[in-house]
Formats: structure tokens, C-alpha cells, sequence
């Protein structure tokens, strides 16, 4: 499906709201927008899901990358066991918030 293609669904199934019709999957009537807008995006297939197969290899190398300058500047007070422990730590807290709104 093309951007256009898409962006025509979307306008279809906001139309639909805007007129009354347009109905969630357990055949209620949607009143919310937001509601309508996310199921004009999935319709589209444009939803934006997170991805749950990212490995915690991915995220460490990540972390590394992101800490890879500083470690070389302050390569006395820093270890790789020391920020493999901060990368472990980070992916703890996000897996303990991961269901939790800001």
C-alpha cells in the first residue's frame, strides 16, 4: 500500500467518525478521536507497535556506543564491568516501567 493509498484510508475512516458511523471491533460506536485515529492507523497499517524482539545484546551495545568517548576520557574511573553493570541496570528499570505512563 502506497503513502497515498494510506493516507486515503485514513481520511475515509476519520470521515466515518466525524459522521457517526464508524464503529470499534466490538460493534460499539467510537466517540473518542484518539480511539478513531488509532484504528484509521491500524486500518492503514501505519500503527506503531513496540518492538518485543530487540535483545538485551542490542541495548548493551547500544549503551556502549552511546559511552564509548567518555570511557576512553576517564579510563581510570570507569571499567567495562562497571558500565555493562549500568547498561544491566537500565534495562532493569525500563522491563520494571514498562507498562507505566509517565
Amino acid at each position: 500500500m502506497t503513502s497515498k493509498e494510506k493516507q486515503a484510508k485514513i481520511r475515509l475512516v476519520m470521515k466515518e467518525f466525524k459522521s457517526g458511523k464508524l464503529k470499534s471491533s466490538s460493534g460499539g460506536k467510537v466517540t473518542s478521536p484518539r480511539q478513531a485515529l488509532a484504528i484509521a492507523l491500524s486500518e492503514a497499517g501505519m500503527s506503531r507497535k513496540p518492538k518485543e524482539d530487540m535483545s538485551d545484546e542490542y541495548y548493551m551495545a547500544f549503551m556502549k556506543e552511546l559511552g564509548g568517548p567518555e570511557e576512553e576520557e576517564n579510563d581510570d574511573t570507569m571499567d567495562e564491568s562497571t558500565g555493562e553493570k549500568r547498561c544491566k541496570a537500565y534495562l532493569a528499570t525500563v522491563r520494571k516501567n514498562k507498562g507505566k505512563k509517565p
